[in-house]
């Protein structure tokens, strides 16, 4: 009988907590945050002192414009916590951009993602902005983005 009151306690609390908590998405659902909307780079990174996140967080500082001219979202995966460097926040956790990206241990990598949520880059070095514009700027999508722009 005290287990039966003690699982009923714990699911009242699990129901309030829920309520109260700001909800994110599930591994499932990440790409439904941008999906047709929005490009998304992902750094992952094992800690906030890596050489390479901090020379990738340099290079791509510089070109914000660019970035919102491709619609485009920078996330920093270190660790478990997601930070939004560029673009509007997708409200997503790093275990579950993790599991999506299908990304394992703990080393630097950065990811592109198209508006279709296909992985269009993935590299274990730093990319300069040029190369990722360069890339998307080749893309179906991106070109007619470019020509609606022009009109």
């Amino acid at each position: 009988m005290a287990n039966r009151s003690l699982k009923g306690i714990q699911a009242v609390f699990a129901v309030i907590a829920a309520a109260f908590l700001p909800s994110q998405t599930s591994a499932a659902e990440v790409p439904e945050a941008w999906a047709w909307k929005h490009r998304l780079i992902v750094v992952f990174a094992p800690h906030v002192e890596d050489t390479d996140l901090i020379a990738q967080r340099s290079e791509f500082a510089r070109y914000q414009k660019g970035f919102e001219e491709r619609h485009l979202i920078l996330l920093e995966v270190v660790s478990e916590a997601v930070n939004t460097s560029i673009g509007p926040d997708l409200n997503v956790s790093g275990p579950d951009l993790r599991d999506y990206a299908r990304k394992t241990g703990e080393h630097f990598e950065i990811m592109l993602f198209g508006k279709d949520t296909g992985i269009k880059l993935r590299s274990a070095k730093p990319v300069s902005a040029n190369e990722v514009f360069a890339l998307i700027d080749q893309m179906p999508m991106r070109r007619d983005e470019m020509r609606r722009q022009e009109n």
